[in-house]
């Protein structure tokens, strides 16, 4: 009865993790294309595809769900064998994963003013790498196709290597977006106001700044490597939109900022309140354009 529920159970606790995480990603997509409908096309491009990455994850999570607890239940020789729904997830998750840090990557170098190149290139690196990696993965086992133990044994020497790259990756953004948007910018400020929404704003920082992700990829491998059986899908079947969260996260909060960019340049009007900007760089960019256009 434990292994049944080390293995069968939880399953099925990753698969309604899967689904809970998926109608969030969809809720914040929803949001996104409300409020910038007009966005870069290459960004709306972007979210599109991870939606669609989601969609499919969610989708193969659910047919291992129900093949798992019904169709093959109490069928060892199925249950042993590797799932071809596990098979599709490596797809699904590594290639959002990977568009989603090129993405963070431009970031950092669009708010460095383009000056730092050597971060966003490891990031980069990084990303290709591990994608290159899950891609060899999902071919091998398309090829191979055995029991879970015998498939694991093929692909995972070489699979640390793809978690470490991610891992690695992860925290070059996470340390990379921190330093430009909070670290750097603190030092140019003269005062800290404290307030009552200080630990909400931190916290939408640090999402900003794709910890949760990484926060992901690192339980990831401490369920792998301690005995709590098949709990580590719930990593897997939740990665995708883990990262598609982060990028929406991201998009949805350049709002203020970019509202209060276009009122001044599109109206030219000086305004008698100050606005706040919470980017260091952004900020020297919004103080130029209102004197451009506000002399």
């Amino acid at each position: 009865m434990s292994d049944l529920k080390l293995s069968v159970g939880a399953l099925l606790v990753s698969g309604w993790m899967s689904f809970m995480s998926f109608g969030l990603v969809l809720a914040f997509g929803w949001q996104y294309f409300l409020q910038f409908y007009n966005d870069r096309v290459l960004y709306k491009t972007i979210v599109t595809t991870c939606l669609l990455l989601c969609l499919g994850d969610t989708i193969v999570s659910g047919l291992w769900c129900y093949r798992w607890s019904s169709t093959y239940f109490g069928d060892d020789s199925a249950l042993l064998a590797t799932p071809q729904e596990a098979i599709a997830t490596l797809w699904f998750f590594p290639t959002a994963t990977f568009l989603v840090q090129i993405w963070f990557a431009s970031r950092i170098w669009m708010i460095s003013m383009r000056k730092n190149v050597l971060l966003p290139a490891l990031i980069a690196l990084l990303a290709s790498a591990s994608w290159a990696i899950a891609l060899w993965m999902f071919s091998k086992l398309i090829k191979h196709h055995s029991t879970l133990v015998d498939d694991s044994k093929l692909v995972f020497p070489v699979g640390y290597a793809w978690l470490g790259g991610d891992i690695v990756a992860d925290m070059c953004i996470f340390g990379g977006l921190a330093y430009y948007t909070e670290i750097r910018s603190r030092k140019q400020r003269k005062h800290h106001i404290l307030s009552p929404k200080s630990l909400w704003v931190v916290t939408c920082r640090m999402i900003e700044c794709n910890v949760l992700p990484l926060l992901c990829q690192i339980v990831l491998v401490i369920l792998f490597k301690t005995n709590v059986g098949s709990y580590y899908i719930l990593s897997d079947m939740t990665i995708a939109k883990v990262y598609t969260f982060s990028l929406l996260v991201s998009l949805n909060a350049r709002t203020p900022i970019v509202e209060a960019i276009s009122h001044a340049a599109v109206t030219g009007q000086q305004r008698s309140d100050p606005i706040t900007f919470t980017r260091s760089t952004i900020n020297a960019t919004a103080v130029q354009t209102r004197r451009t256009c506000c002399p």
